[in-house]
């Protein structure tokens, strides 16, 4: 029986470096996902030379002495640039990946990145930008505070909230990475001055200035998301913002039997084809697949090749269900809910707008400031409704064309003129008239319905009566036609 105290034995020139193991301390290499599989920091490394006949002197020895062996998984080649005209460092790694069912497989990894800051003018309007940026986000944060003391338990029910304290959570930890860079930076870039010839390792630092980046861009972008919350002030922008409140309940339905469905293909579709299609690889490649299918972007000879019988069968009933089924059921929930939050708005009086907001507060500030001369006070607005736009709201109502007819003439409307504030009070008026003359007449609303039914009954029997005479007289003319033939 033999025992292995470690995972890497010796071999080779043992004494020497690029020979023995190096954890990633040592090395200082960070994991990387290759294309195979995910590789540790540590291993066997050894330092290239920046000539290139010393650099062809080394990888001579290396191959010499069997440095790659049949145990080799990987080999990294790492190294850094820097362009001084761009002021931009690029950390680059070449991958070459060994399967154990021989080949190889390479990639690489290039990412650019400026480290050295505060060398022009322009990155001082930067440094400043970022200052007062920070600024704001901690009096974001204490206004934040203020309204969790305040609201308490129902500051956690508003959606838009949450955004807020992602906002926050992300500029914060962007700061932090970035303190963390520049204190990094510097020793990391002395590091390679005093030691030229070295590998002057940057791995590190340009990772967590890729997270800094990754993290400002999904604050940034929910950010501009937040910019719906204060759209509201023009009723036409504010419709999407409406939109989704409407139908969120009915997307939420709706998801729950899409993604049973989605799953339900995706974990089919990857037990199918996975063990030959690379789309389908794995569970989460299948439903990404899946996604992309939706949008158009398949290979449908791949999978017909890896089933032929099975493969129509996905293919026909999975287009059939998520995109003609489906979708058209998701675009129906989404053009419902636009219909009557269009109408609504279209009926409603015009709402204080943004600018109009802004010009308000800017006015009244400047007439306390005793210039109201250059600044006059604005009359209040009035009510102005097309006639058009009420005939849409009955109609969605459940009124038909002919009630709203009787309605504008008993009224005496005219249905293309516009409706101000004064007709509107007038309107009611005349409205509230009729409707006291009414009850005074006695007459209660449980006998209107009551009549209202029966005149829908009775006309009913007479359509059916109708119906019952048009047949009739049919048949009566069928008779006269075959009497007139029989008598030819």
């Amino acid at each position: 029986m033999k025992f292995f105290l470690e995972c890497y034995g010796k071999f080779g020139m043992v004494k020497k470096r690029g020979w023995t193991y190096a954890s990633d301390t040592l090395t200082k290499s960070l994991k990387y996902r290759g294309k195979i599989t995910t590789y540790g920091g540590g291993g066997f490394f050894t330092e290239l030379s920046t000539t290139k006949f010393e650099t062809k002197a080394i990888i001579k020895k290396l191959k010499d002495n069997l440095w790659i062996t049949r145990g080799t998984r990987a080999v990294f080649v790492d190294f850094s640039v820097y362009n001084a005209n761009l002021n931009i460092f690029g950390v680059a790694k070449l991958v070459f990946e060994f399967p154990s069912t021989g080949g190889v497989i390479p990639s690489d990894h290039i990412r650019t990145v400026s480290l050295i800051q505060f060398q022009t003018k322009w990155d001082l309007v930067i440094l400043i930008s970022k200052v007062f940026s920070y600024i704001f986000i901690f009096y974001y944060i204490v206004e934040e505070i203020r309204e969790m003391m305040y609201f308490r338990g129902s500051y956690f029910l508003r959606f838009w909230n949450y955004v807020d304290l992602a906002i926050i959570a992300l500029m914060v930890t962007g700061l932090i990475l970035y303190l963390i860079i520049m204190l990094k930076v510097p020793s990391a870039i002395e590091t390679i001055k005093k030691n030229p010839k070295w590998y002057g390792n940057l791995e590190y630092v340009n990772d967590l200035e890729q997270k800094r980046t990754n993290i400002l861009a999904i604050a940034l972008c929910l950010i501009y998301l937040k910019a719906f919350k204060f759209l509201n002030f023009n009723r036409t922008m504010g419709q999407l913002n409406n939109t989704l409140n409407r139908c969120a309940l009915d997307i939420l339905g709706f998801s729950m039997m899409f993604f049973i469905i989605f799953f339900a293909y995706a974990e089919l579709g990857y037990l199918l084809f996975g063990h030959q299609v690379e789309n389908f690889s794995t569970f989460s490649v299948s439903m990404f697949t899946l996604l992309r299918t939706i949008l158009g972007d398949f290979n449908y000879p791949e999978i017909e090749e890896a089933n032929r019988i099975l493969a129509p069968i996905y293919f026909v009933t999975y287009i059939f269900l998520v995109f003609f089924v489906l979708l058209n059921m998701f675009l129906a929930i989404i053009n419902d809910t636009y219909s009557d939050v269009k109408t609504e708005i279209a009926l409603a009086p015009d709402e204080l707008q943004m600018t109009e907001y802004v010009g308000e507060k800017l006015g009244k500030f400047m007439r306390t400031l005793g210039l109201g001369r250059y600044f006059p006070k604005k009359p209040t607005r009035g009510i102005k409704t097309t006639l058009r736009e009420i005939r849409e709201v009955l109609k969605k109502c459940g009124f038909t064309d002919v009630e709203i007819e009787m309605f504008f003439v008993r009224y005496n409307i005219d249905p293309w003129t516009n409706m101000d504030l004064n007709d509107s009070e007038q309107f009611c008026q005349e409205l509230n008239v009729v409707l006291s003359a009414e009850s005074n007449n006695g007459v209660r609303l449980e006998d209107f319905i009551r009549q209202q039914e029966r005149l829908q009954q009775i006309e009913n029997a007479v359509g059916r009566l109708v119906d019952q005479v048009k047949t009739l007289l049919e048949r009566l003319e069928v008779m006269e036609n075959v009497i007139k033939e029989r008598r030819r």
